[in-house]
């Protein structure tokens, strides 16, 4: 079964934080980067909900989405726009048929993990063929049961170094750097074995400049997930990056992970939990035990302070 058939992605909450953390930054970006000039390329699945923000928050026009052969029919028809074309094939395929003469912004947007070659393969294509100024971001599955625990010849192995080690090669870590590998920081190691992979892609394909990281994110609706990106720099969009008053105040970018947790809370909790903020102070659970009636953790105050003027709303509408 495809991940869509299964899945609303428009509906998951902590994804949806991170979608307008992400376009939220990219619309600061622009006042220095005009990226209604810019190709959109990404994985829209069956409901486009980042190539919709693409081109209305951002203005761009050229917008590629790739999708399986199989399941192509129906993601064109429901594209929302004409102006997204939909790619037939693997994402390596259009990856190699793209015209990389214009800058991008490219969301490889998984649901598997490393264990699937194609998420570092085509992470470093995209960074090999790439213009200064152009953005790629990539968000993979960061289970750790996803490491495998066996050789191919069944054989056990006697780490989870040696697990990465198979399935991304090169690209795993030391066991000097990360002596273990565990629940607390794997998501961690992921983020940096894929955010190396490609800044050694950019810099084997022999340009100017680098690849700054600074989008990074971890949450968790059901399965834990990481999405890491950046912008790949030459001196002069280097510089226009640092000036940008967005990449220098924003509490939501930088090149560590940032978490992404928001509480589930019906529409009656937030109307009034919303009346209490924004506060200087901390929302304090007897403070909230005495306006709701009920008591809710203090990390989930915390939380939905943090993220409520991101929290999706969602209801039905009776067409």
């Amino acid at each position: 079964m495809a991940s869509f058939e299964a899945i609303n992605y428009s509906l998951r909450p902590n994804k949806c934080v991170e979608r307008k953390i992400i376009f939220e930054t990219l619309v600061g970006l622009s006042s220095s980067f005009d990226f209604s000039t810019y190709q959109y390329l990404g994985m829209g699945s069956m409901w486009f909900v980042d190539f919709v923000l693409a081109h209305k928050n951002l203005g761009i026009e050229e917008l590629v989405s790739f999708e399986l052969e199989e399941y192509s029919p129906r993601a064109l028809f429901n594209r929302p726009y004409k102006n997204i074309q939909v790619f037939p094939g693997a994402a390596a395929a259009g990856i190699e048929v793209t015209n990389w003469n214009k800058p991008a912004i490219v969301w490889l947007d998984y649901d598997c993990g490393p264990e699937n070659p194609a998420v570092f393969e085509d992470s470093a294509s995209v960074a090999s063929k790439i213009l200064p100024a152009s953005i790629l971001m990539v968000t993979v599955n960061a289970h750790m049961g996803r490491i495998p625990t066996k050789d191919q010849d069944g054989n056990p192995l006697k780490s989870r170094h040696e697990g990465l080690r198979q399935i991304i090669g090169d690209a795993a870590p030391s066991e000097e750097e990360f002596q273990h590998i565990n629940l607390k920081n794997y998501h961690n190691i992921l983020a940096t074995c894929l955010t190396r992979h490609i800044e050694r892609a950019y810099r084997l394909s022999g340009r100017e400049g680098k690849f700054v990281s600074f989008l990074n994110y971890y949450y968790k609706d059901n399965a834990p997930m990481i999405t890491i990106g950046g912008m790949f720099v030459d001196e002069r969009s280097e510089a226009k990056l640092n000036q940008n008053k967005c990449f220098a105040n924003s509490e939501y970018i930088g090149p560590a992970l940032y978490p992404i947790q928001v509480p589930p809370l019906t529409h009656r909790e937030r109307i009034s939990l919303d009346a209490l903020l924004p506060s200087s102070e901390k929302l304090k659970e007897d403070d909230v035990l005495k306006k709701l009636g009920f008591r809710l953790d203090q990390s989930q105050l915390d939380d939905y302070a943090k993220f409520y003027k991101l929290y999706p709303s969602y209801g039905e509408v009776v067409l």
